[in-house]
């Protein structure tokens, strides 16, 4: 894969790097709120902040806010964090937003149907089955990575039924699924918006996109129709839009060092 980048990529150029964060920097845990970076990971990461030539971004379905906590040590560097899926674009140095959704807005729209999820979830006790329900504020995350198969089936069966059958309250939203979750987000969410966004905000040739998920298929397709790089962590051949796969999170580390080499 290091060889890939080299093939790819020359340092004469700006580079657009882009990265995914849960199940591409740190490994899918049970606990979503203890995916913290090593300090090798940190340390790379600002290594790269700094290099002349490279552009770096963090493309995560997380919110901003939970981004500023996990990745604090690099506030003070020139990176950008992108939350919800791309709704929301923040320089953490300037401490600016490029891009906020309209917040009130959402809120007026999301709370009846945080509501309903919340009032089905516990009427078939599924809050009680490994099922958890995660708010960040503009959206709703329901993560059930630590049930049973049988209640995994049945909260997917409940949700999808509730975006089918609940036209008017869902409309402004999406159903949108991930490893081990469902995420309701606003239709403008997406991550292959917010990579043609920081392509066309950075003016560059090249960009990398490296990405693990489902959510990440629409930056791989992006990436891809611009002549750029994308590659996918944990997936097999036939399973993605990537031009390329990395088997784990130890090999991402292995394509970072060769680019801050």
């Amino acid at each position: 894969m290091p060889s890939i980048i080299a093939e790819y990529w020359k340092p004469t150029n700006i580079l657009a790097l882009m990265l995914d964060y849960d199940g591409t920097l740190t490994p899918i845990v049970p606990d979503p709120t203890q995916a913290f970076l090593p300090e090798k990971g940190l340390e790379l990461l600002r290594k790269l902040c700094r290099h002349p030539q490279i552009y770096v971004a963090i493309v995560s379905g997380r919110s901003v806010p939970q981004l500023r906590y996990f990745l604090h040590a690099l506030a003070g560097e020139d990176i950008t964090w992108c939350g919800l899926h791309g709704g929301e674009i923040y320089l953490p140095q300037s401490d600016q937003f490029l891009r906020q959704p309209q917040r009130e807005q959402l809120q007026v729209q999301l709370q009846p149907l945080r509501e309903q999820v919340l009032g089905q979830l516990t009427a078939e006790n599924l809050l009680d089955l490994g099922v958890f329900i995660e708010d960040k504020t503009d959206s709703l995350a329901v993560h059930y990575r630590q049930a049973q198969v049988p209640i995994k089936h049945r909260l997917i069966e409940l949700m999808y039924c509730l975006f089918a059958s609940d036209i008017p309250l869902t409309a402004p939203f999406k159903l949108q699924p991930g490893k081990e979750v469902l995420e309701i987000l606003p239709h403008t969410f997406d991550k292959g918006n917010c990579v043609a966004f920081l392509w066309n905000l950075w003016q560059v040739q090249q960009g990398c996109y490296i990405g693990d998920d489902v959510t990440d298929e629409a930056a791989f397709a992006v990436v891809n129709a611009r002549g750029g790089l994308s590659i996918a962590v944990g997936k097999t051949p036939g399973t993605t839009q990537a031009q390329y796969i990395c088997s784990e999170v130890a090999d991402v580390y292995e394509v970072l060092v060769a680019l801050g080499s």
